[in-house]
């Protein structure tokens, strides 16, 4: 497992429209981005969200960056906020995307690319609302309200129904291991990101 700390960093909180704030995340100056292994996904399409079951090693590189989160939050909470803030008081306002059984919460827009093992694109509207699938999750960014906080993990890409194994000791990748899209490079503070955190930000 690779470590995180020292390398993570949270840019300055930037304010949307609809009350809340949100941060861009890197780790070694670029996207927080990885690929789980293959594993059960669960599909809410009427809310564009998905529940992905991870092995216990990934979620504990989960829980590891939300550690990361909670005290870089507290440490720059006066500069982000204008009052410091605890560590244990931004624990208790902070809401873990990974549940109980290893069900990480997360995001996708009309941009998430899905495809076979035969690179066959696949309308995500026509999969089943469970099935087995290996996807590259990022960490959009940190979303600030006035109550709480917490990580956007959002999928990029979902490969349905893949037998091939995966080396699961670095998590966290330097090049994409399925396609590489043009628009990863996009800045966060791009307009379309904003519009995309507006209509749906919350749990």
């Amino acid at each position: 497992m690779c470590e995180i700390e020292n390398k993570f960093f949270i840019y300055r909180p930037i304010k949307a429209k609809n009350n809340f704030y949100y941060s861009k995340v890197l780790y070694n100056e670029s996207d927080l981005t990885f690929q789980p292994p293959k594993s059960s996904i669960l599909l809410q399409k009427d809310k564009n969200r998905a529940k992905i079951l991870l092995d216990e090693e990934t979620a504990e590189f989960v829980k590891n960056v939300s550690t990361n989160v909670i005290n870089i939050t507290s440490e720059k909470s006066e500069d982000f906020f204008g009052k410091s803030i605890n560590v244990e008081d931004c624990s208790s306002i902070y809401k873990e995307a990974l549940n109980s059984e290893n069900y990480i919460n997360c995001f996708y827009d009309e941009d998430l690319i899905v495809f076979d093992s035969k690179k066959n694109h696949l309308d995500v509207e026509k999969l089943d609302d469970t099935f087995e699938g290996i996807c590259i999750l990022k960490c959009e960014c940190v979303i600030y309200t006035k109550t709480s906080f917490y990580i956007r993990w959002e999928i990029s890409q979902i490969k349905v129904k893949t037998n091939k194994s995966k080396d699961n000791k670095d998590l966290v990748l330097t090049d994409y291991s399925i396609l590489d899209l043009p628009e990863h490079a996009e800045p966060i503070d791009g307009d379309p990101l904003v519009k995309k955190l507006e209509e749906i930000c919350l749990f």
